[in-house]
């Protein structure tokens, strides 16, 4: 087996790098565990983006799943359909507002498959889309669109339309319609935004005032579901109910898998020919997370992070750190809001790497805990006791 050293050198010398990488290599992962390539072993309360799934690393469960499906089916095409598909779409809308799934591959796919539907749906002459500051809704150019000016750095024209407002504004958000307007983009938590926290007025507002202008309300749930925030979605905190949401990261139980529901008004604006993924869907990555969603519901992780994020909030809030600013997040989407420079808050990170914890940063100075929800009660004391002491060292 190739070393650490041997995997970051040939990482550097044939990948693009484009991610800004640490220089660890990860070999095997189980639970909340995770193993670099020389054997080290970390906590991981980040879940690579909260990709790695609700239900940590290799879940038997899940691991079962995929073997099963890889030695019966793992493509067909989406001329054709197949019940791993249909096990998912039924799991993924029984526990939110119904409707019809379209499957993809990741968060930004199903944003950029939403900002077909709201524009089809909204009909000639109505283009463009509200979003909001500091939101995040991926790296493709529709994405990008409506997304800060900061990450469009160099890839200008974008696609025209977008437009954007302070997070929690209604006024804002009202003075911004127009007759072009299509609809709103709204982030229940803001992830990459440092775990900003609407008010339930908010976001019940903000469905009253596209009820009154005929708008799309998309809800990107890409990293707050499913489950990780408590509820099975996000919006279901605040009793405002999207037309339409996109899932990712999660949902896959660590495939790429992903997801852009739409209520059933909006159910069938993209007809045939409309818009595709040749690969979406598949049969292994729909199995994968279909077996997670089940573990979701069998296991009843929705109030275990509900329990578990009220647990940790507390304790770090208990702590007495004075360089905690913030805490804010719903279950085990948490921030921690650093009082101080950037670079303080990534030495906390790389402090905490060095004694086997793995969190991240967002917007700079907000350290992000996003542990699988199946994370043992040992383990949560034992990731907080490292960044306890290490933020009060640092």
């Amino acid at each position: 087996m190739a070393s650490q050293a041997e995997i970051v050198e040939g990482t550097k010398a044939h990948i693009i790098e484009n991610y800004g990488r640490l220089p660890v290599a990860m070999a095997r992962g189980a639970g909340s565990r995770i193993w670099d390539a020389d054997g080290k072993e970390y906590l991981d309360f980040f879940a690579g983006f909260g990709g790695a799934g609700v239900a940590g690393h290799c879940h038997p469960k899940i691991v079962q799943a995929v073997k099963d499906q890889a030695e019966t089916l793992l493509c067909h095409g989406n001329l054709c359909t197949s019940a791993p598909q249909v096990e998912l779409a039924k799991a993924i809308t029984a526990h939110g507002f119904g409707g019809k799934v379209f499957f993809c591959h990741s968060g930004a796919e199903a944003n950029e498959a939403a900002i077909k539907l709201v524009r089809k749906a909204a009909g000639e002459g109505r283009y463009k889309i509200i979003s909001f500051e500091n939101c995040f809704h991926g790296r493709t150019m529709g994405g990008l669109s409506i997304t800060p000016k900061s990450f469009q750095a160099g890839f200008e024209p974008m696609l025209p339309g977008g437009v954007m407002v302070p997070y929690g504004d209604l006024a804002a958000v009202e003075a911004a319609i127009d007759a072009e307007t299509a609809g709103v983009f709204v982030e229940p938590i803001q992830g990459e935004g440092g775990m900003n926290v609407p008010t339930a007025d908010f976001m019940r507002g903000l469905r009253a005032i596209c009820d009154a202008n005929d708008l799309v309300l998309v809800a990107d749930e890409v990293w707050t579901a499913p489950a990780r925030t408590g509820k099975w979605y996000a919006y279901q905190h605040f009793g405002a109910q999207p037309d339409v949401m996109t899932l990712a990261k999660a949902l896959g139980g660590g495939a790429p898998v992903a997801a852009c529901v739409a209520s059933d008004k909006y159910a069938d604006v993209l007809t045939p020919g409309t818009h595709g993924c040749t690969m979406g869907g598949n049969p292994l990555c729909a199995a994968a997370a279909a077996a997670s969603m089940e573990l979701i519901e069998s296991e009843n992780l929705t109030d275990r992070a509900e329990e578990k994020g009220r647990w940790v909030t507390g304790t770090l809030a208990d702590a007495g750190i004075p360089c905690i600013n913030e805490i804010r997040g719903k279950g085990l989407m948490i921030g921690v809001a650093i009082d101080e420079s950037a670079a303080v808050a990534k030495d906390i990170m790389m402090a905490c790497m060095e004694h086997g914890l793995l969190v991240c940063i967002a917007k700079n100075n907000v350290l992000r805990l996003a542990p699988p929800l199946t994370t043992p009660d040992e383990d949560f004391e034992k990731a907080l006791q490292i960044l306890i002491r290490v933020m009060k060292e640092v």
